[in-house]
């Protein structure tokens, strides 16, 4: 009887994460993929240019991911879980920058890669969300809010 009781508390301790997981998407082509569709197609042509544009030149990957919710999983893990699938960066340098957007949970999350971090701080990513990401999206300036990340 213990057995089964036992059983059954694993089996609820476990089906919340089996149930609401977040599933990352194949990685994709590109360095902009708006799930969420906040982006018009002419922004994300747009983003794409730029985000090409500066890997040609610096070889560091930034990849742009807008989803519609996290499933309730925390933002770090649903954004390392993506970083670390997609391989975004030089497997070498390990230069990559992700840049999470979870719309209906209002969290945004810059995940980056050990090769940038000198470059790009917890610090200035915090910079990043606080001063110019979110008064952007407070205005429902999507476009606006990750292209000045993006530049930053």
């Amino acid at each position: 009887m213990r057995k089964i009781i036992y059983i059954f508390f694993l089996f609820l301790l476990i089906l919340p994460a089996l149930v609401g997981a977040f599933e990352v998407p194949a990685r994709p082509t590109s360095f902009v993929s708006d799930y969420a569709g906040i982006l018009s197609s002419d922004e994300k042509v747009l983003l794409e240019e730029k985000l090409s544009a500066f890997e040609r030149a610096s070889t560091n990957e930034i990849a742009v991911m807008t989803i519609e919710s996290l499933n309730g999983e925390e933002i770090a893990d649903v954004a390392g879980q993506i970083f670390t699938s997609w391989g975004i960066g030089k497997k070498d340098k390990n230069n990559g920058v992700l840049l999470l957007i979870s719309l209906t949970d209002r969290k945004t999350r810059i995940q980056t890669g050990y090769g940038v971090e000198g470059d790009l701080t917890d610090l200035g990513t915090s910079y990043i969300q606080r001063d110019i990401v979110t008064p952007a999206f407070r205005e429902g300036k999507y476009y606006d809010g990750i292209n000045g990340a993006v530049d930053s």
